[in-house]
């Protein structure tokens, strides 16, 4: 590969004010930083849906470097591979740039789709010309994660997922509020009911908070949309819906098959979803078909399937529950399938609390650790979600009573609303108001 090739996506090479007039970078500066972007010093792939910020994230880094840290604009080089599927891309690119020995930043977007990606990384780290290099990799799927993560070389796998309502309300909330909410993390669920409970003052500004992210969850783009206007643009579904059929493309998959399977979770939104079920009904030949595009969704974080427990077992061959990974993505699923639910909020929240438990049970594992998975109680005395000894029901109304908790013996059990506060009842059931749990988790 020629320099000049890699030049053309590294303008600040010959001029480094280049770097603030990236249309990523100016977005940040222009929203005031309002969501951070940072990157260790280490050498790491992160892996989380499209139209993140991962892009966002790298350009943030590179700006900083230039700017703030006053490193040499030709030691930094970005290299996008989003319409490339040959890996001997990937090292042209890299033995182009690494020549010498003097230090380097190496930033290389979008590879998950490059077949075989990994062994051209991993040759590299395996050279003496990565040893003065920061290798910084995105990509939107761990689909190819499960060929190769790489042993014994160093470099991190890590997702990369929407904000949180923590993380929103740390970029978005009150002064006041981003300070509690600092001094007050949870590092089990016995401490984030504590926590919760203290945020009781600012109630009325987070539940306006989770009324916005309700609808645009933690996607930048969304948010911002909402902030400014009101209301989410035509154009931000769009682009959101467009970057699901590339990838589902990309993937090798039926572009139909899966916007019917979307149709038939949407329809069955928080409920039992029965797989012949869905394949019947949208003219799918086999329910096996169904279940490997729902573990395609997972891959490209599009969704997770949650399934039921009986005693301490997860049943993998009962009907399960499929979520979106976030509540924005419902919402352009439910746009573009054209499926209105009037009672679509509760369905969304219950969503939201899957996923921010999911979430918090695995926050100190790496792509390659075995995740703690979320089960439900199903039958006669159905609980939302349970985890260990927690279980945990979801009542979207405003008044409560622990006697909307199904008789089940679990040792600690919880109670969501939203508004009811109640942390002493003589049963122990513990009563809370959703927004503020989710805001410690």
């Amino acid at each position: 590969m020629e320099i000049e090739q890699l030049a053309s996506q590294n303008p600040w090479w010959s001029d480094k004010g280049t770097i603030n007039k990236d249309d990523k970078v100016k977005k940040v500066l222009e929203t005031k930083g309002r969501i951070q972007f940072r990157l260790s010093g280490e050498n790491q792939v992160l892996i989380g849906p499209r139209q993140l910020g991962k892009t966002t994230a790298l350009k943030y880094d590179i700006y900083k470097k230039i700017t703030s840290e006053q490193i040499d604009p030709s030691a930094i080089m970005y290299y996008s591979f989003d319409t490339v599927r040959d890996f001997e891309v990937i090292k042209d690119v890299l033995n182009t740039f690494v020549t010498d020995d003097d230090k380097k930043y190496v930033y290389l977007d979008e590879v998950s789709f490059v077949d075989g990606w990994q062994r051209a990384v991993k040759q590299f780290l395996d050279t003496g010309k990565s040893k003065n290099v920061t290798l910084y990799i995105t990509g939107s799927s761990s689909i190819n994660l499960r060929k190769e993560l790489m042993p014994g070389r160093k470099i991190k796998f890590l997702e990369f997922l929407p904000l949180s309502f923590r993380d929103f309300l740390l970029g978005f909330g009150s002064e006041q509020l981003r300070r509690f909410i600092k001094g007050n993390s949870a590092d089990d669920f016995k401490t984030a009911l504590s926590a919760a409970a203290g945020l009781l003052t600012h109630s009325d500004e987070i539940g306006r908070w989770f009324d916005i992210y309700i609808k645009a969850g933690g996607y930048p783009d969304a948010i911002f949309d909402y902030i400014a206007n009101g209301r989410i643009s035509d154009d931000v579904y769009d682009v959101h819906w467009n970057a699901f059929i590339s990838d589902v493309s990309k993937d090798n998959r039926s572009v139909e098959i899966a916007t019917a399977i979307i149709y038939g979770i949407v329809g069955s939104y928080s409920s039992k979803i029965n797989l012949s079920s869905i394949a019947r009904m949208q003219g799918i030949k086999s329910h096996v078909t169904v279940r490997e595009y729902l573990e395609a969704f997972d891959d490209l974080f599009v969704s997770k399937s949650v399934f039921p427990v009986a005693g301490k077992k997860y049943v993998f061959r009962k009907e399960r529950k499929v979520y979106f990974n976030d509540p924005f993505l419902y919402n352009v699923f439910a746009k573009k399938t054209n499926l209105p639910d009037k009672y679509s909020e509760s369905k969304i929240v219950e969503g939201i609390l899957f996923n921010h438990l999911y979430r918090f049970v695995n926050k100190a594992k790496t792509i390659a650790e075995p995740k703690t998975s979320v089960g439900f109680y199903s039958g006669k005395r159905e609980v939302d979600f349970v985890i260990g000894g927690f279980g945990f029901e979801l009542k979207w109304q405003n008044d409560v009573s622990k006697a909307d908790f199904p008789n089940v013996g679990l040792r600690d059990k919880v109670l969501l609303s939203k508004k009811t506060l109640d942390i002493k009842n003589t049963d122990g059931i513990t009563i809370l108001p959703l927004p503020l749990f989710l805001s410690v988790l």
